[in-house]
This record gives structure tokens, sequence and C-alpha cells, in this order.
């Protein structure tokens, strides 16, 4: 149903910018316009902000590459990149969000003393190697399934000096037992928070702590908030495993 919902936004907006300008005759001024209508319906249905501005981008951009003639290999070269760093996007809904420095400060701060903890979905690595500066006592396990982001964050490891503490791999979060964790953190989406609770409740270690960036989960209230200040990360949510105490 959500993939209906964004096909049938872009349809509109291609109806829409064809009152003003026919395709047909200016290709590329109806693409621009209908970019700007597609990103004024996205933010009418108040869509994350990533995906605003991919409706804005989606049909201008290929307008300009069509404009460009270029050759094939191209087109699969970014197909192929898009897929190594974004296929969570498509596969899980889940696409790449990068943590910022400021909610690595305030997990360091929270975290307890040399405490286990999984990064589940890591992204290119920079939380996880910040928190390694911040806290050399955490022993960081940091999964991504995502091929192209995983190399990413092997050569952000190799360019931090290869902290002993600290362990990129990759695979999926959905296969690690998450019982051997003092804590779990996780900046996913909306879409899989409900079965991220379920896994942290059926597999969690009594006592751990799941952390959210930003995202909540349905219908069960955090034990803390701790506030950031960014306009897209907004604060860690903190749940303890129903069973023990942290």
């Amino acid at each position: 149903m959500s993939r209906l919902r964004h096909l049938g936004l872009q349809l509109l907006a291609g109806l829409a910018a064809m009152f003003f300008v026919a395709p047909a005759v200016q290709s590329l001024g109806w693409a621009i316009l209908q970019g700007l209508c597609a990103a004024a319906l996205a933010i009418f249905m108040r869509l994350p902000g990533w995906q605003r501005l991919l409706h804005g981008l989606f049909v201008p951009a290929l307008a300009l590459m069509h404009q460009a003639a270029l050759p094939s290999w191209v087109y699969l070269l970014g197909l192929a990149l898009t897929f190594a760093l974004g296929r969570n996007a498509v596969l899980e809904r889940v696409p790449l969000y990068r943590s910022s420095a400021q909610a690595a400060e305030r997990l360091a701060e929270r975290l307890p003393g040399r405490a286990a903890l999984l990064e589940a979905g890591c992204g290119d690595g920079r939380l996880a190697v910040w928190l390694c500066r911040l806290r050399p006592d955490l022993r960081v396990r940091a999964l991504e399934s995502a091929w192209g982001s995983w190399l990413l964050a092997r050569a952000r490891w190799w360019l931090a000096r290869r902290p002993r503490r600290l362990e990129f791999s990759c695979r999926s979060f959905w296969r690690e037992s998450w019982g051997e964790y003092d804590a779990v953190y996780v900046f996913l989406s909306p879409e899989p928070m409900a079965r991220v609770w379920r896994k942290f409740v059926a597999e969690g270690r009594p006592g751990s702590l799941l952390v959210s960036n930003t995202f909540a989960v349905p219908d069960v209230e955090p034990d803390e908030r701790i506030p950031l200040g960014g306009a897209l990360q907004t604060e860690l949510l903190i749940w303890r495993h129903p069973h023990g105490a942290c």
C-alpha cells in the first residue's frame, strides 16, 4: 500500500504539471515543475524529510540524465551503488541514517561501565567509532547488511587504527542473538520498531537496554528520554528489558 501511495503521488504531480507545461514540448521544464509539485504533495502528506527530497528530485534527475545522453553502463553502476548502500530502504524500508556526534556523546554518557553494545544497523560506522573514542571500556559489535555501507564502516575502522574492542560484521541483526549484550542501539525507521521490540523482549538479557534514536516503539512508553538538538534526530528513547533492572 505504501508503494502505491508513492507511485500515486508521482503520477498526480505529473498530471498537475501538465496543466502548465506540455512534457512533449518542454520536457525539462515539465520535469522541474513535476518535482516541485511532488515535493509539495509530500509536504502536504506529512511524509518524512528524506521522502520529500526524493519525490522532488526523482523526475528532474531522470530528465537531466536523459538529456545528458549518458552511456548505459553509468545507469547500471548507479543502480549497483544505490543497492549497495541502500538495499535496506528497498527490502526493509529502513533508509541509511547517520547518527550525529551528539547522539554518540549522549549514548556514551548513559551506557554503564564496560558494557557490551550491539549497534543493530550501523551504516557507515561513524557512531561505533565515535563511541570507542569516547568510551574505550566499551565492547561494541556493529552489524550492517548493506555491503556498500559495511565497506565504508570497515574503512573507517582502519582509519581509526583498528580499535580492538570494536567489531564490524556484514550480516543482518535479525539473525544475531541479542542476549549477549548489555545494550542494543538502533536508528532505523518507524516501520520495524514493533518487530525490534518483540526481538528485544524475547532475546534481550534481563536488565539490558534498548536505545532508539528518534523512532518510538508503538504503544510502549520509554523509560527514559534524552533530548537531542537536531532537527531530524530529536531524542534517544531508552527501554529497560521487562525482566530485570539496570
